[in-house]
């Protein structure tokens, strides 16, 4: 499995779409970095500007369509007959497809841990270990991920129409992003979405500082936390398990 992982890594180095990808996750950060120094806010005001647009934008984004850029490398060579020929099974080549998706994740935040750790020296109230932060873009990012597993049902059946397929999943993101972002003016607060409990079961681990209103913002976000851990193992578990049987569907035909 570690060298099909890295095999799948080789093709998207070689890969300009992949490239102008990684760019997204290592510039993007800057936009919140930028924003919170020039108006002179505190450093909660920058990690939660980088939750929301780092693990509920980026990170999904990244994962699903560097997904869909591995799917579409593996159809445009034609090397899954090759492959299948070595005795590789079908399933190790989707799970290292997926985990590959996962590493860029990961990396990404790692680059929007050291953003925010770099503009934190010039906000106030910069309290906060490299560690710490870390962990809560981490925690964001693979609960927004799971949320966001659907994608993945979309980029299997859509394998042979690669441009259909990211147009499916760029609106799919977006459309999550957006019920975050604008939760309350939507009245997102009555709707069980993955994504909605993705962001609701974070944000009292995502808080820097505690304010004498932010209790409020505690009570209206509550959602339990077994009952939306539970909403996301049930999506990613059935994206992951459907979308794994209907590639081998198609592999069965090939």
């Amino acid at each position: 499995m570690v060298n099909i992982c890295r095999n799948e890594l080789k093709k998207l180095k070689r890969q300009k779409t992949a490239r102008m990808l990684w760019a997204v996750g290592i510039l993007f950060p800057t936009f919140g970095m930028l924003l919170c120094i020039s108006n002179h806010y505190r450093f909660r005001n920058l990690v939660g500007t980088n939750v929301i647009f780092g693990s509920f934008l980026v990170s999904p984004f990244l994962f699903s369509v560097m997904l869909l850029n591995l799917f579409e490398l593996e159809e445009r060579n034609g090397t899954l007959k090759n492959i299948l020929v070595t005795g590789i099974p079908g399933w190790k080549i989707f799970l290292s497809k997926l985990i590959v998706a996962f590493i860029t994740v990961v990396a990404c935040t790692g680059i929007n841990t050291a953003y925010t750790m770099a503009g934190g020296i010039f906000l106030k109230n910069y309290d906060a270990d490299v560690f710490h932060i870390f962990g809560i873009y981490l925690g964001t990012s693979l609960c927004s991920v799971c949320a966001t597993m659907p994608a993945v049902l979309l980029i299997v059946l859509l394998r042979k129409r690669n441009l259909v397929a990211m147009i499916g999943i760029n609106c799919f993101v977006l459309i999550d992003f957006f019920l975050v972002w604008q939760l309350t003016m939507l009245r997102g607060l009555g709707l069980h979405l993955p994504i909605l409990a993705a962001y609701r079961i974070t944000y009292p681990f995502t808080i820097m500082e505690y304010t004498d209103n932010l209790q409020y913002g505690l009570d209206m976000l509550y959602y339990p936390l077994g009952k939306g851990i539970l909403l996301l193992g049930l999506t990613a578990a059935l994206s992951l398990g459907i979308g794994l049987w209907l590639y081998m569907r198609q592999e069965a035909d090939l």
